[in-house]
């Protein structure tokens, strides 16, 4: 399988993610232009996680700006993020039920 080029985002050198209001990612990166934010969610039937994308961009005053229509190009690198966001929440789905049967 081919390595993914999906970077973890440092907020020094990149915008922060707009999210929901008052609740922080979890874990959060990026794949070219589009940015990932996966978060923790509760439920009556447990916890869960959800991923968020955006397209994150410099307009022509080099002001970022967020987005969320893909062109061609985008749309390959939101596949890629979109199968890295899949695997990172399975992998905690794992970890979460070991944890759960070691607890029993």
């Amino acid at each position: 399988m081919a390595q993914s080029s999906t970077q973890r985002v440092d907020a020094t050198e990149e915008p922060q993610f707009s999210s929901i209001p008052g609740k922080r990612p979890v874990d959060k990166f990026h794949e070219g232009p589009v940015h990932v934010s996966i978060f923790e969610n509760a439920s009556s039937r447990g916890s869960f996680r959800t991923a968020s994308f955006e397209l994150r961009y410099k307009d022509k005053q080099e002001q970022w700006q967020t987005g969320h229509s893909y062109t061609a190009s985008d749309l390959k690198h939101l596949a890629v993020a979109a199968v890295e966001a899949g695997s990172r929440i399975d992998k905690w789905q794992q970890e979460n039920k070991a944890k759960q049967g070691q607890s029993r």
